[in-house]
């Protein structure tokens, strides 16, 4: 599990006596900030392929409507994790042809979900070299087995800990200090042969959520009262217990794992080319003065399009008409894929900030302006903008 104070960032959590084997293997693994451009490029550089995270706001019946039901591989639910009976029946992962691997160490919790996620995909994931070898040898493991390999992975610990916070200070906690920050931690959801799943590596097993109903993100949609659910119970028992819940930090996170959405719309992009191509193609074999501007090769082109012979039969205002519909489509997915590409800059951005220890930086600046007799006014501007932010997030919250 996480320890996550005010802010969002993770702090070591331990409650180990001794120095045990693990425990030593749990000093080996960092925590990680939760952040879908961290998750996306974790598993990029895993070996996985074609897939990122989006993070979910909406909790409310048809959060999930604008997603392909069958482009949804999973949900990573972030939470307080508090100590408490779980009296839900697990089942055997073994016997119903899941992946399962608990989790024996500490800080390895996020991982640990998305490879949960990642190891049920079946053949819809590209998973890279290493995770197809990782699941081939781990088959005949039982689940406590498969969490020892994982910690043991020496290529998925070294991705897990590029993302390691680099400070010039080591901040270190009493373990058995009080009053501390709340301890956060991971689990996955996934639908796998019409039933959906809690994986949560803490459990012997995964847990039945039940059967996915029929229809558009059905499954996505049965998490989701399970994941509103357990908020709620939360808000319930923290009301009861006069716990204080308008500190403005986050408390929960919901994040489903999707296909790439540049490599989505680059395919769609290239199934509107095909289409407009052949209309051009076709539109020229009736003398019309056309500019093919669609050099593609087209014994590529998508079996889903009108062939050659069915656009002989239109009339030539019926191919215009499709020139015209296609372009005004590419421009629109060109706009959308820009969009992506941006988000993806910013991602990897905001990851080489994490990768970079800033604070020789910031006591440099901090001398000079206390220098000029700055530094003061400084901190309460930050003061102020930090409180604004907090109340933007509510606002989105709520």
């Amino acid at each position: 599990w996480l320890k996550l104070p005010r802010g969002g960032k993770g702090s070591g959590f331990h409650s180990v006596v001794g120095r045990s084997p693990v425990a030593a293997m749990s000093d080996d693994w960092c925590t990680i900030e939760s952040d879908p451009g961290v998750f996306s490029q974790l598993c990029e550089e895993i070996g996985v392929k074609g897939v990122q995270f989006e993070e979910i706001y909406d909790l409310e019946p048809g959060a999930f409507m604008t997603y392909d039901a069958s482009q949804i591989y999973g949900l990573v639910f972030l939470f307080k994790w508090q100590q408490e009976k779980d009296s839900r029946p697990e089942i055997d992962a073994a016997d119903h042809g899941i992946f399962f691997a608990q989790q024996v160490i500490q800080n390895a919790c996020a991982t640990q979900a998305i490879l949960s996620i990642l190891m049920n995909a079946g053949d819809k994931l590209e998973l890279g070299p290493h995770l197809k070898e990782f699941r081939e040898f781990t088959s005949a493991l039982d689940s406590q087995m498969k969490g020892l390999a994982v910690s043991n992975s020496e290529p998925i610990r070294r991705a897990h800990n590029s993302f390691r916070q680099q400070s010039s200070f080591e901040i270190v906690q009493e373990k058995d200090a009080k009053g501390g920050d709340d301890a956060f931690h991971f689990i996955g959801y996934i639908c796998h042969e019409g039933k959906v799943y809690e994986l949560d590596g803490l459990k012997q097993g995964p847990i039945l959520i039940g059967d996915a109903p029929p229809g558009d993100c059905a499954w996505a949609e049965k998490a989701r009262e399970e994941v509103k659910r357990r908020i709620e119970s939360y808000a319930q028992k923290a009301a009861a217990g006069g716990e204080e819940g308008e500190s403005g930090e986050l408390r929960f996170q919901l994040m489903a794992v999707v296909n790439n959405k540049c490599l989505e719309v680059e395919k769609k992009v290239e199934r509107e080319r095909y289409l407009r191509q052949r209309a051009n193609i076709s539109l020229v074999s009736r003398g019309e003065d056309v500019e093919l501007a669609d050099e593609i090769d087209d014994d590529d082109a998508p079996g889903d399009i009108p062939t050659f012979e069915d656009l002989s039969g239109k009339e030539v205002a019926e191919l215009q008409g499709i020139v015209a519909k296609c372009t005004a489509a590419i421009a629109d997915l060109d706009g959308q894929l820009q969009g992506e590409k941006k988000k993806r800059q910013k991602w990897e951005k905001e990851n080489a900030l994490r990768r970079s220890d800033l604070v020789p930086l910031a006591l440099c600046a901090m001398r000079h302006l206390a220098a000029k007799g700055l530094l003061m006014p400084a901190l309460e501007k930050g003061k102020t903008e930090h409180l604004k932010r907090v109340e933007a997030k509510k606002a989105v919250a709520q």
